[in-house]
C-alpha cells in the first residue's frame, strides 16, 4: 500500500461521496415504501368495508 498521500484521499472523498449518495437513495426508498404500505393498507380496509357492507345486507 504505498500509494500517495493524495490518491487516498481522493478515494476517501470518492467513497463519502458515494455513501452520501446512497444514504438519499435509501431514505428515498423508505419514503416510498411508507407510502406504499399506506396505499395498501387503505386498499385493505376498502375491502374489509365492502364485505361488511355485503354480509350485512343478507
Amino acid at each position: 500500500m504505498n500509494e500517495p498521500i493524495s490518491s487516498l484521499q481522493e478515494q476517501l472523498i470518492q467513497a463519502q461521496a458515494e455513501i452520501e449518495q446512497l444514504r438519499g437513495d435509501k431514505l428515498r426508498l423508505q419514503q416510498e415504501v411508507a407510502k406504499l404500505r399506506g396505499k395498501l393498507r387503505a386498499g385493505s380496509a376498502d375491502n374489509m368495508s365492502t364485505k361488511l357492507k355485503d354480509a350485512l345486507r343478507e
